[in-house]
């Protein structure tokens, strides 16, 4: 009894199962790594609006806000930068620093710049329209106008300024932002800040500038006025820049064509620009009002006639303006007054001019004197031509001075003073003449070609009294007959434009 009450038969018992520990410590591990995933996954959504795959759900979470309109004096601390400057500054970045400035540059735009330390770049110059487009739905902007212009100062420095409006702001837009149009950007009046830099093809750089004011702007030769707005949505797929490459040599080879079609454009001065109608931006908000950060801006005041009894043509009185009382007198004739003509004075009677009488040409002893610059002038010097203003001098006996050619003037281009005396020498051929002036290109250049060389275009002032040579000679000038260099300067087409003076007698 004793061995079946302690007793028990081991087969009896069933098999426990096993914990499988090494499985469930991977399965935690997993889970472990899933976390930090998505928590680091997380970070990167949030810290980069602009890829399109978040830039969507940002906003659907409220993590984001669309662009706000800044004030003038309220706008992100920044640095405003000459076109030169920018392309200095961003013509050594590498393709892929570059790419990291860009995404930078358009995630602090769809922050409206809360959570950068860094100062944005605004861009200041001035710049001649060659493009009008409309954006489309496609766009980053979907409502609006981008216009394509180029630096006056620095023609290898493009941009694409968008000007965001309601649609049915965009027909008075594109009429207004006409080609050849001179739009001037001005740190006193305009944020334009850069939201991306594209380099081109052929070296320049291209760079997208949005308005932060969305201000209200206006020709100042002309008639009508149009406001922007900030965008009220933002097509991230659209991408930057704005005008794609194909757009682009498009627009410069149209561009190029307009600028030759322009009568006397190979003789014009390329020092400034025509006189035109000129972009400007108006103030329509009073000094202390807040600037309205979303919407339409305040409508300009707009004369109104206001007929004023007595008078048959009715004055033009802003409605802000209440006419005073006395306007109602303005039809009282103003009383006669006799006015007193003063005596008429004769004028004296005509004397001719004493003949002075010429120095004595002899001495007391007799010897003969004659003026020391007229015996003994200075060497290698002659008498300038009638009615020049510059003298000129034999062939080989002009001063000494450094020489150089058409390809070493693309280097001195833009540098403002030369600070030294320079010659032109090589062998051109005339391709515009006047009474007064030619212009000359290199023999070896060509028309729109792509070498250095033919960019460069000599613009040659002659002498009262100096023939320039036809339309199509051919000549050369060596280092005894050079051309004396006043300017060298980049013009508004792209072109150097070489100003020099003959300086050799014919």
């Amino acid at each position: 009894m004793a061995d079946n009450f302690y007793g028990f038969d081991d087969s009896a018992t069933e098999e426990k199962g096993r914990d499988n520990l090494f499985l469930w410590t991977v399965f935690i591990l997993l889970l472990i790594g899933v976390a930090a995933g998505a928590w680091m996954g997380s970070f990167y959504v949030f810290g980069h609006p602009e890829d399109p795959r978040f830039y969507p759900l940002l906003l659907k979470m409220k993590k984001l806000e669309l662009p706000k309109r800044f004030e003038v004096t309220q706008g992100p601390l920044g640095e405003f930068l000459s076109a030169q400057k920018l392309f200095t500054r961003y013509d050594v970045y590498k393709d892929r620093q570059l790419e990291e400035e860009n995404a930078a540059l358009l995630r602090n735009y769809l922050k409206n710049f809360r959570e950068t330390k860094k100062q944005v770049p605004y861009i200041t110059g001035r710049f001649t329209i060659m493009r009008t487009q409309e954006l489309k739905p496609t766009d980053l902007f979907p409502s609006g106008v981008v216009v394509l212009a180029q630096s006056i100062d620095f023609p290898q420095v493009l941009i694409e300024h968008v000007y965001p409006a309601p649609l049915e702001t965009v027909p008075i837009l594109r009429e207004k932002l006409q080609v050849g149009l001179d739009m001037p950007i001005e740190r006193t009046n305009d944020l334009s800040a850069v939201i991306h830099v594209a380099r081109v093809q052929d070296g320049r750089l291209q760079f997208t500038l949005v308005p932060l004011l969305y201000g209200t702007y206006a020709l100042k030769n002309g008639v009508g006025t149009f406001s922007l707005e900030p965008p009220k949505s933002l097509n991230m797929a659209g991408g930057v820049p704005i005008t794609k490459p194909a757009a682009l040599k498009e627009a410069l080879a149209s561009f190029a064509e307009y600028r030759r079609s322009r009568p006397n454009a190979e003789i014009a001065e390329e020092t400034s620009p025509p006189p035109g109608p000129e972009l400007v931006r108006v103030d329509t908000v009073e000094p202390g009002t807040k600037v309205p950060e979303t919407g339409a801006m305040p409508a300009v005041a707009v004369a109104t006639p206001i007929p004023i009894p007595g008078q048959a043509t009715p004055r033009f009185v802003a409605r802000e303006i209440t006419p005073p009382a006395a306007v109602a007198m303005l039809n009282t004739p103003a009383p006669r007054v006799a006015i007193p003509i003063p005596a008429i004075t004769p004028m004296p009677a005509f004397e001719p001019p004493v003949a002075k009488v010429p120095a004595a040409q002899t001495s007391p002893t007799g010897v003969p004197l004659k003026p020391f610059i007229v015996s003994a002038p200075a060497p290698g010097m002659m008498p300038a031509v009638p009615g020049a203003t510059w003298r000129t001098y034999p062939p080989g006996r002009m001063p000494s001075a450094r020489s150089i050619t058409p390809l070493e003037a693309v280097d001195l281009a833009g540098r403002g003073d030369l600070g030294e005396k320079l010659y032109l020498q090589g062998d051109f051929r005339v391709t515009a003449s006047n009474p007064s002036r030619a212009v000359f290109r290199d023999q070896g250049a060509v028309e729109g070609g792509t070498k250095p060389v033919d960019v460069v275009r000599v613009i040659v002032d002659y002498p009262a009294g100096a023939v320039p040579p036809g339309e199509n000679a051919t000549l050369s000038r060596d280092p005894s007959r050079p051309l004396e260099v006043s300017d060298i300067r980049r013009g508004a087409d792209g072109q150097i434009n070489v100003y020099v003076r003959e300086i050799i007698a014919q």
